[in-house]
């Protein structure tokens, strides 16, 4: 859950930074103040602002994808954080492993049972 309140905080600084460059001076006129001198720095240095502002996108995503894994058996998802935003709970891995590897022995047997006499895999 924390680390889902720092992407939000970098989405945020990015979003602010964006806005910032392009409608700094519009929202500070709005309320009769000075536009900050970073405001001119960021526009005498556009590839330095754009690069800034492309690394808040990158350390976003990459918070998002260290915080997410899929567990799976047999080409089987078991769980996936991803989709949940949960760590999985041991007995439901352990159930649901279960259910999986029942239904490929009872699925193998019934493969067998139907196969000609004398035929194998």
């Amino acid at each position: 859950m924390q680390v889902q309140y720092g992407i939000r905080a970098v989405r945020a600084a990015q979003a602010g930074a964006a806005s910032f460059f392009f409608f700094g001076e519009q929202l500070f006129g709005l309320f009769r103040r000075p536009t900050p001198a970073l405001h001119a720095q960021m526009h005498e240095n556009r590839m330095v602002t754009f690069g800034a502002i492309y690394g808040l996108d990158v350390i976003a995503q990459t918070m998002k994808a260290i915080n997410a894994f899929e567990v799976t058996y047999n080409g089987h998802l078991l769980h996936s954080k991803l989709a949940t935003s949960a760590f999985p709970q041991q007995h439901e891995l352990q159930q649901r492993l279960l259910a999986i590897m029942q239904a490929e022995q009872s699925g193998a047997a019934g493969a067998a049972a139907s196969r000609p006499e004398g035929q194998q895999a």
